[in-house]
């Protein structure tokens, strides 16, 4: 692969902001996978070659992984290390990437991995999520050298994170999880530790009529207008009942309808039409309560007003929710004292410069205390981990510029990522003691 390295990286700039404990080679090394990663174009799929990469890497430095197939051109990568007995740790990123939309509107190409002479990589997947991952799998291969834990550390990249969860689901039903006691996922977020994030629940309301000329419209059923009905219906009543189900810390549930379709001429009356929503739910009044609420709502009409409704669920993530005060996120918090690139005022002020906006108000609003334990509505690889283990550890805590996720323009600057590696390797350290 065409690379694209600065001079600056060697004799200085970010690596010189990086851990004295680590060489410049090896810093140097580290960009160059992530460089690699990125230039790997995993856009909802392929992330069978991003396995294969990783696979490849691992071997060199003496840990063997294996493919985890899920579709043609689609495998999962398991790689396990131990040290004696001790707890197990998953450590997680996903491989696939969003669409990187229209390439031209784009500064630098969206797979290109270009470094900028401020040491930022540009690319899809720079922030969500690959540089997370990378960081993971040096994390992995620098404590198998040293072997500075006790116990178990076994590394699960995923396929298909951003629509399905596929992989995930897949490595949960095969029981990867389900002896762990505690879960790291390496999504960007590097301002707070995630422990909870709503569930996120897709569904699809269709509606059959009959179809009419529009001059004579009582000769037929305007799927179109009967299916506005139970939108509104449904929206009442979800509304209603999320207001009495509220979670201290993740709030209540919410939804919202954001595709619909029908009619196929103007002077014809629609024989058949659709909505889609999408539902943020929490513990309280989680996917299954919601959906057997827009099931009534739906069999109701049906039988009340002689509707043809029908209810697809096409996503169904739960609400994850976690120990705010666990083993795993008090080694988080030490270690992250121990970097003072990692601190949340000090990455606020450089996700700004990257940005070339001032960030803070933002911080002040945020809070640049010390880090601290935080709560999300986007879903992640947990929604489907903990189906299997609901009562292990679990940290959302990885390198990135959040504001730059699934936007044109993505990057990150090198130096949160050397610096997310250092704290990896602490981190597994301190929870394996």
């Amino acid at each position: 692969m065409k690379k694209f390295f600065n001079s600056i990286l060697l004799t200085g700039g970010v690596l010189a902001m990086t851990s004295m404990g680590v060489s410049a080679t090896e810093r140097q090394v580290a960009i160059n996978m992530l460089q690699d990663l990125v230039q790997i174009n995993s856009e909802n799929d392929n992330e069978a070659e991003v396995a294969r990469y990783l696979q490849k890497l691992l071997k060199q430095h003496g840990i063997e992984a294996k493919l985890i197939p899920y579709k043609d051109g689609r495998a999962n990568l398991v790689a396990e290390i131990k040290n004696g007995s001790g707890k197990t740790l998953v450590i997680s990123g996903h491989m696939d990437v969003v669409s990187a939309g229209d390439e031209s509107a784009w500064k630098y190409p969206p797979f290109s991995g270009h470094i900028d002479e401020q040491n930022v990589m540009w690319g899809r997947g720079t922030s969500d999520m690959k540089s997370g991952l990378a960081a993971l799998v040096w994390a992995l291969i620098d404590l198998n050298n040293s072997k500075n834990f006790k116990g178990t550390i076994r590394l699960l990249a995923t396929v298909g994170e951003e629509i399905g969860q596929y992989g995930s689901q897949q490595l949960t039903d095969l029981e990867y999880v389900k002896d762990a006691d505690g879960l790291l996922i390496a999504e960007p977020a590097n301002v707070g530790i995630i422990y909870a994030h709503k569930g996120s629940l897709n569904y699809k309301i269709s509606s059959k009529g009959v179809a009419a000329h529009s001059s004579m419209p009582e000769q037929g059923s305007n799927a179109i207008e009967n299916l506005v009905v139970a939108m509104e219906a449904i929206s009442s009543k979800i509304v209603e009942k999320a207001a009495t189900a509220e979670n201290k810390v993740l709030g209540k549930s919410f939804n919202n309808i954001t595709l619909m379709k029908g009619g196929v001429q103007i002077n014809s009356i629609p024989d058949y039409a659709e909505f889609e929503a999408n539902a943020r739910t929490v513990p309280e009044f989680d996917n299954q309560a919601l959906i057997a609420e827009v099931q009534k709502v739906v069999s109701d009409l049906n039988v009340q007003k002689g509707f043809q409704l029908s209810v697809e669920v096409t996503a169904d993530l739960a609400p994850v929710q976690a120990n705010p005060d666990s083993a795993l996120i008090k080694a988080i918090i030490e270690e992250n004292k121990n970097i003072p690139g990692l601190q949340v005022k000090a990455l606020f002020d450089s996700m700004g410069e990257v940005l070339g906006v001032d960030l803070s108000e933002k911080a002040k609003q945020f809070g640049i205390g010390p880090l601290r334990p935080i709560v999300a509505s986007g879903t992640t690889d947990a929604a489907q981990f903990t189906r299997a283990n609901k009562n292990m550890d679990l940290a959302v805590y990885g390198p990135g510029v959040p504001m730059l996720n699934h936007k044109v323009n993505e990057r990150i600057p090198l130096s949160q990522y050397l610096d997310f590696i250092e704290a990896y390797k602490g981190i597994i350290s301190r929870y394996l003691q």
